[in-house]
């Protein structure tokens, strides 16, 4: 009895795409070559121009970033110098003729005499010292606003042509400058514990902070 014939095998399907895989990958080379090989010149000279554009943009921007370091760096001088000028006149102007520098383990610290004062007041047990600590404060805040050369005859007024830019804490100047108010008007009517006095202190402390005059 014969046999039955064998069937042939079915191809992969996975190996014809590999085939035809190949076959497109060598005409689309053998295409891409004859392309390049038309329009040769024409490549040259758009990559010539690319490299010559990208060196040309760097070129310019890096000599525009040298240039505006260089600004920004005469701003910050010069806004330094004037800070400084400022300040020195700020602490020649509420430090009295015996202020001195201390040394301290941070660095240097200036030793401000008034603003001692008004420390010492606000650690009494003397109520009416509470109250003398923060008109005594209130008066080195005038100085340092007479500093800053602002319009206006008093303290209120001054506080009005403040840039708020230029005075983080003008809040805080604000507050404590109405209390000190509300104690020269009332007098001895004014009622004020130690807790509240060192708050209105330190509200002083905070704008005398920023300016570095203690």
């Amino acid at each position: 009895m014969a046999g039955k014939p064998e069937k042939e095998a079915a191809p992969n399907p996975l190996e014809v795409i590999i085939v035809i895989l190949i076959l497109l990958g060598v005409g689309s080379l053998g295409i891409l070559t004859e392309w390049l090989s038309q329009h040769q010149s024409m490549l040259t000279s758009f990559l010539n121009f690319s490299v010559f554009y990208l060196i040309n943009f760097f070129a310019k921007y890096a000599v525009f970033a040298f240039l505006f370091s260089i600004a920004m760096i005469i701003i910050i001088v010069l806004y330094s110098m004037r800070y400084n000028k400022m300040r020195e006149k700020v602490m020649a102007k509420i430090l009295p003729s015996d202020g001195s520098i201390e040394s301290t383990s941070g660095g240097e610290r200036m030793e401000n005499p008034k603003w001692k004062l008004v420390l010492d007041h606000i650690g009494s047990d003397d109520a009416n010292k509470w109250k003398l600590a923060i008109i005594e404060a209130d008066i080195i805040l005038n100085d340092l606003l007479d500093t800053l050369n602002l319009p206006g005859n008093g303290i209120g007024e001054k506080l009005k042509a403040v840039d708020v830019n230029d005075f983080s804490t003008i809040e805080e100047a604000w507050e404590a400058h109405k209390i000190r108010n509300a104690i020269a008007h009332e007098g001895s009517d004014f009622l004020i514990n130690q807790r509240e006095a060192k708050r209105v202190v330190n509200l002083y402390k905070k704008v005398f902070e920023e300016f570095e005059v203690i």
